[in-house]
């Protein structure tokens, strides 16, 4: 009677577990490292693969998020990203940006529009 219980307890988190929803995934065209040149951010990248968002100096010094769900639409004819993203104690955050991919790429944030970042081109 108590491993048909255990087994019971055991499938039903399973099924639990599975119910939880995956974390999005970024496209590949906004996987990488993203610079700018721009007044007082010229040191700082933004950092992208396909389940985690950072910020910071370099890739070792970068604050690091799991992305928690990804939002495409179009606004004014453009690509608008919406990125929510929680750190480890489960705080929420979400970071909206406009994509062109002309020239490899390009991101500017909605709220600032004079702040552009580019790709970084990949180094062998």
């Amino acid at each position: 009677m108590r491993s048909m219980r255990a087994v019971s307890c055991l499938l039903l988190l399973w099924v639990c577990s599975a119910c939880a929803p995956e974390p999005d995934r970024a496209p590949s065209y906004l996987v990488g490292v993203w610079e700018t040149h721009s007044e007082g951010y010229a040191d700082q990248h933004i950092f992208i693969d396909r389940g985690r968002i950072g910020f910071g100096t370099s890739a070792l010094a970068a604050d690091g998020y799991v992305i928690t769900k990804i939002d495409e639409s179009r606004e004014g004819g453009k690509a608008l990203f919406v990125v929510s993203y929680q750190d480890a104690e489960q705080a929420k955050f979400q970071l909206a940006f406009f994509y062109e991919p002309a020239g490899g790429g390009r991101i500017t944030f909605k709220n600032q529009d004079h702040l552009t970042w580019t790709k970084k081109a990949a180094t062998t």
